[in-house]
């Protein structure tokens, strides 16, 4: 987690556990490898695996570089951006932060207001928000729920 301080604004930056991270990316290259050098399954299929996990590798080392998936928090409110979606949320969206067990494990979830819901067009349900990456959910949760900045503001 880096905390960045420009003026009076606060920006919180949550980022994916290094080693974690460049774990998964050693994985896909050694995956890579194996395919290059394996020809049970075919010529044609040992080298698209290969490309497949050798970009998937790359792509991943390029998210390390730099941060394409990350959790912002600042006066907007909480932009969480990943591989596959990306979700802004405003303060004033935002009625509160909780967890549910989803396959054995905790997920955070956000709990908009019901004239934000309305707005978006969205069912009376929490929303997931799996934006941990690899941090214990606990913490990331005291850390969303301490910068949930509550000072009333009109929806737009």
């Amino acid at each position: 987690m880096k905390v960045k301080n420009k003026g009076d604004q606060q920006k919180i930056i949550i980022k994916p556990v290094l080693w974690r991270q460049t774990a998964f990316t050693l994985f896909l290259c050694v995956t890579a490898f194996f395919f290059s050098m394996v020809n049970y399954f075919g010529v044609l299929f040992s080298w698209v695996a290969m490309i497949v996990f050798f970009v998937l590798a790359l792509l991943n080392l390029l998210d390390q570089l730099f941060q394409w998936s990350r959790l912002l928090i600042d006066s907007e409110g909480y932009s969480f951006r990943g591989w596959w979606r990306k979700q802004h949320y405003r303060h004033e969206e935002i009625e509160s932060f909780d967890t549910e067990i989803y396959a054995a494990r905790l997920l955070i979830v956000v709990n908009l207001r019901k004239k934000s819901q309305k707005i978006r067009g969205l069912k009376d349900e929490p929303i997931a928000f799996p934006c941990t990456f690899g941090r214990p959910v606990e913490d990331i949760l005291k850390v969303l729920r301490d910068n949930h900045d509550k000072t009333p503001r009109a929806l737009v």
